[in-house]
């Protein structure tokens, strides 16, 4: 019987949890990786690619998704551009969404997203649960649900979310803004996407996501 030496082991541990966090990159939007459930438009602001996401309504419960197609996320890591046009006295509603799953026509998920409108004061930021399709920012508005980032007007800003089991961290622009411990869907599985809610308009690029339990995902 051969015996692996130990640095042999080291080696191979080594490789395997590179390949577990491997990133995978999906900002190019191609409708064959991406699921898109409202209006959206390739687009190019501030001279980065990526995508818009559209809203032609007034709808303060409803929100304009995308996500990957047959994905499947448990845990890692999330990375992404964030940006609105719109100026620091008009309100608009950013955001990622993670762990997504359709039960009939409902999309159930877990949903950090970004007020730039209150950049730096708590609230800019509000993590919000999605468990029967309806969008119900009401009910998570309590200061342990929200965090205050700065979030740049008319610029674009980095995202970030470390996701383990219920354990949720967030960073924007490379600094941690919140953390939440026990996220209302546990430990549950889905997809990534992006999120606009009662807002015009909003632009997304350079999606990564790197998964510490990679689960073989039909691209089609």
């Amino acid at each position: 019987m051969k015996i692996i030496p130990s640095t042999l082991l080291l080696i191979l541990a080594s490789l395997m949890a590179t390949a577990q966090n491997a990133v995978e990159h999906y900002g190019n939007f191609s409708p064959t990786q991406w699921t898109f459930e409202g209006k959206h438009a390739n687009a190019t602001y501030l001279g980065k690619s990526g995508l818009k996401l559209i809203s032609d309504q007034d709808n303060a419960l409803g929100a304009n998704i995308a996500y990957l197609r047959n994905y499947t996320f448990i845990d890692g890591r999330i990375d992404l551009d964030i940006a609105t046009p719109f100026s620091p006295s008009t309100v608009s509603f950013l955001g990622v969404l993670f762990r997504l799953n359709k039960v009939g026509s409902e999309s159930r998920y877990e949903c950090f997203y970004f007020r730039p409108f209150m950049s730096g004061k708590l609230g800019a930021m509000q993590y919000m649960p999605i468990n029967n399709g309806l969008i119900n920012w009401p009910d998570y508005q309590a200061a342990i649900f929200q965090g205050a980032p700065v979030c740049k007007t008319q610029q674009w800003f980095h995202v970030s979310l470390d996701i383990k089991g219920p354990m949720a961290t967030v960073f924007v622009d490379g600094k941690q803004v919140y953390q939440i411990k026990n996220l209302a869907r546990g430990s549950s599985r889905g997809s990534v996407g992006i999120w606009l809610g009662n807002t015009p308009e909003g632009y997304f690029a350079n999606v990564n996501v790197s998964r510490a339990h990679p689960i073989a995902s039909k691209m089609k």
